[in-house]
């Protein structure tokens, strides 16, 4: 009996690793694992610069969340179940202003100080897969005030049509930018219109 089992795990094993699929997910995540560490690193290399003015800071961060992060995807999951109800004019402002509002959220939960003694880092050491169709990853990570862990760090990323990693989520010491957007603009919008919302929105981040 045990050597019919050990025979019968030996073959799992075997069929584990040579699985085409497993080994696909595993080389995608790995691939946004490398994505988001280059990220990260590029973003705290902007934040700890002495040289760059804070507006200079902004600006930079903002030009490279333009490049990695889907804010049309992430605008339509605040909305949630509104989503469908946007139209194109409206989308045009919407999604702009998503763009600046998360470029200055990100800034501002990730800003450093000015004292030249405190070094802060990202460090992202683990990806899974969510959802079973291989195209969303959450990677998760530390972030570190000299050496020492100040905060947990999720992002979540989706693979898109053109195979491009982009984020869709920063989740800081257990509080999701996305989520918590939806939570609160679902909840406005369950009494007031969208057109509201994107004049609300402009007088914060206009």
């Amino acid at each position: 009996m045990f050597k019919f089992t050990k025979t019968i795990l030996k073959i799992s094993l075997i069929a584990f690793f040579i699985n085409p699929n497993s080994l696909l997910a595993n080389e995608l995540c790995d691939n946004a694992l490398l994505f988001a560490n280059e990220l990260t690193d590029n973003t705290i290399e902007i934040l700890n610069s002495n040289e760059l003015t804070n507006n200079q800071k902004k600006t930079q961060i903002s030009e490279l969340l333009t490049i990695n992060v889907d804010f049309t995807t992430m605008g339509k999951i605040m909305l949630g179940k509104y989503a469908r109800k946007i139209n194109e004019e409206q989308e045009l402002l919407y999604y702009k202003i998503i763009e600046k509002m998360v470029s200055k959220t990100i800034y501002d939960r990730l800003e450093t100080n000015d004292d030249p003694d405190i070094i802060y880092s990202i460090s992202n050491n683990n990806c899974r897969e969510k959802g079973s169709k291989g195209k969303e990853f959450l990677v998760d990570g530390d972030v570190m005030k000299n050496n020492s862990r100040l905060a947990s760090i999720r992002w979540w990323l989706i693979l898109n049509k053109d195979n491009e990693y982009k984020v869709v989520d920063l989740n800081l010491a257990g509080l999701s930018l996305t989520l918590q957007k939806k939570e609160e603009f679902t909840s406005y919008l369950s009494n007031k219109s969208i057109d509201m919302l994107i004049a609300d929105l402009s007088k914060k981040f206009n």
